[in-house]
């Protein structure tokens, strides 16, 4: 591989930000509609959290179709990156493309989910519909994109800051699809809490996945920091803003409100602790040469124990202890796995591009 660093336009680089921008208030949106449910609860289409959550995928939907047209028209050089063209005309880089699948889902979700609440009312609980658990899906195609686009740049330390940032937006964010498909596919276990499988599947998969894309201690243990920056300042946020909207519309709160932020609890507040040890990993296994993939692994069989001692802890999902942390630490092996395959996939992007980007026909 040439340690010529590979070509990427402006447009792509400002793309990344503008993801990266678009999914942090979509995230602060959906943070604010979990915490309005619990605090508050009649809900409909039109709430002030369900607007910011719009707006982010509004900048990410937006995004992808600059960047698309950009690249359709630019001259020069062309980029680096992977691109697939689309319907014989327009020459999408895969990860713009794939966010704005994502947005055009989540914005279609939207649409049936104003129905939804139109024909049968308020106060629906996240997750129980089709309607939101579209939207979740597509929300988490969203988050691949955000994520491709960073993992496409890392040529500077304030790229690799981004990536950091994304994977820390990412962790919160990917709860909401992994926690209801996880209810799907283990409801049939028996003494397993599915939610607790769902994101210790989402802590390895992301975790492993910054190990196989930096090969470094530092980036792991980044990640932690801007985790907890994100998580502080979500559970800063959201109950001072539920509280005000609340008064400002004349809503009052539940008798049994908590004013506890349910971001909080929405994650594992160990995680930052598990990515340092991550990076800990890391640094052993260069210095060693160790085989990656099985840092990978065990990265993310300790993410997957990490979760379900958290749980099990606070005592508010019901399982047999046991039972689901030997189910959560060999689900998030397997997940660190598969997030190391993810990242060599990746990191390709970058090494294809040092020599003769190409264009797929689609």
């Amino acid at each position: 591989m040439s340690s010529e660093l590979p070509h990427i336009p402006r447009r792509e680089v400002t793309g990344a930000w503008s993801l990266l921008l678009g999914y942090a208030t979509l995230l602060t949106g959906m943070v604010w509609d979990g915490q309005w449910h619990g605090d508050v609860g009649p809900d409909n289409f039109w709430t002030a959290p369900h607007l910011l959550l719009y707006a982010g995928t509004g900048i990410i939907g937006l995004t992808c179709l600059i960047v698309v047209l950009q690249s359709t028209w630019a001259r020069g050089a062309p980029t680096s990156t992977p691109s697939v063209t689309v319907l014989r005309t327009f020459r999408a880089p895969w990860p713009f493309l794939v966010g704005g699948l994502g947005a055009s889902g989540n914005l279609l979700y939207a649409g049936s989910d104003l129905w939804w609440h139109e024909v049968y009312g308020f106060d629906i609980a996240a997750g129980t519909t089709p309607s939101h658990f579209g939207l979740g899906l597509s929300i988490q195609v969203e988050i691949f994109a955000m994520i491709m686009a960073f993992a496409v740049l890392r040529r500077t330390r304030a790229e690799r800051w981004g990536l950091a940032l994304a994977v820390g937006l990412a962790t919160l964010g990917s709860t909401s699809a992994f926690g209801m498909v996880s209810e799907i596919i283990f409801e049939w276990l028996p003494g397993v809490a599915p939610r607790v499988l769902g994101l210790s599947a989402a802590a390895a998969l992301i975790l492993s996945l910054v190990i196989g894309l930096t090969r470094s201690w530092h980036w792991p243990a980044a990640t932690g920091l801007t985790f907890v920056l994100v998580q502080g300042g979500l559970s800063l946020f959201a109950p001072a803003a539920t509280r005000w909207y609340a008064e400002a519309i004349g809503q009052p709160m539940r008798d049994y409100a908590a004013n506890m932020p349910q971001a909080l609890i929405g994650f594992p507040v160990t995680y930052p602790l598990v990515a340092l040890l991550a990076g800990a990993m890391t640094a052993w296994a260069v210095r060693r040469a160790v085989q990656p993939v099985r840092i990978a692994m065990a990265a993310g069989a300790l993410a997957g124990t990490n979760t379900a001692l958290f749980y099990g802890g606070l005592g508010i999902l019901e399982m047999n202890l046991p039972i689901t942390l030997a189910a959560a630490t060999a689900l998030g092996a397997g997940a660190g796995w598969l997030g190391w395959q993810c990242a060599v996939l990746l990191r390709r992007f970058n090494e294809r591009g040092l020599s003769v980007p190409q264009a797929v026909t689609a």
